[in-house]
């Protein structure tokens, strides 16, 4: 794990071309799909987001590593949680003698999204407020909406704030803020504020490289430092070295 690393001079970090993939009304088709094929099959709960590169296992296994207050006191907000795989294998980690068991909140702005993740929990006898913990679904916006209100946030923050993938999306999408920015760069500052002070935002990209996702939230200057990264298989093509997928860890100063 690597700590206290500084990124180069600041320097402009192109938008990505939107594309459908940012939009919200892709995302609910996707998941009412999802939900029918569910209500279909129980056993086909959904796309897993970066399963080729195993990034759930490496995130695990990453988060083992963090200093956090206790296996069974820690809080996980799961920003687009989309069918809310990741906190599910949070609840069923394997690698310990039991899973992670705090305060555990899944959030996405499609509510065909959070449909399909209540009626998963509920196939799992994990009814909201069950599982050993505190685990709920919430529709929420995390560009638009007011986190730091919300009656789901803990006193303080979240430990841990999870994102695999939904960067990516908002930085698909050609929606702009009220000044007129892409809204991915809302992203950094709304999102820092519901991260306890001491706990980290973990992002897991495949289309944003470390640097890139260091230069857009270390560099937002909302207090969120560099604090390591996960390790995934890596390839040279070019003369230049990198991988199919990063997942950079955050903490907030």
């Amino acid at each position: 794990m690597s700590t206290g690393e500084s990124i180069a001079a600041p320097v402009e970090v192109e938008d990505l071309d939107p594309s459908e993939l940012g939009t919200k009304e892709h995302w609910e088709r996707a998941y009412r799909r999802e939900t029918a094929n569910f209500l279909e099959n129980p056993s086909d709960e959904g796309v897993i987001w970066f399963e080729e590169s195993d990034a759930e296992t490496q995130i695990l296994r990453y988060l083992s590593t963090l200093p956090l207050s206790s296996r069974e006191g820690a809080s996980f907000l799961d920003v687009g949680t989309g069918n809310g795989h990741l906190l599910f294998s949070l609840l069923d980690d394997e690698d310990e003698d039991a899973g992670y068991s705090g305060i555990m909140v899944g959030v996405d702005y499609s509510p065909a999204s959070i449909e399909l993740c209540r009626k998963i929990a509920g196939s799992r006898g994990l009814d909201e407020g069950g599982g050993g913990g505190n685990v709920c679904w919430k529709v929420c916006d995390v560009i638009r909406d007011d986190l730091e209100a919300m009656e789901w946030v803990p006193e303080g923050g979240f430990e841990v704030v999870l994102d695999k993938g939904t960067f990516d999306a908002i930085s698909l999408s050609e929606e702009t803020l009220d000044d007129g920015r892409r809204v991915v760069d809302g992203y950094a500052p709304n999102v820092a504020g519901v991260v306890k002070k001491g706990g980290w935002l973990v992002v897991t990209s495949c289309n944003w490289t470390e640097e890139e996702l260091r230069r857009r939230i270390e560099g937002a200057g909302v207090g969120l430092a560099f604090y390591g990264r996960v390790s995934y298989p890596s390839f040279t093509f070019g003369g230049r070295k990198g991988s199919a997928v990063c997942t950079v860890a955050f903490r907030r100063e």
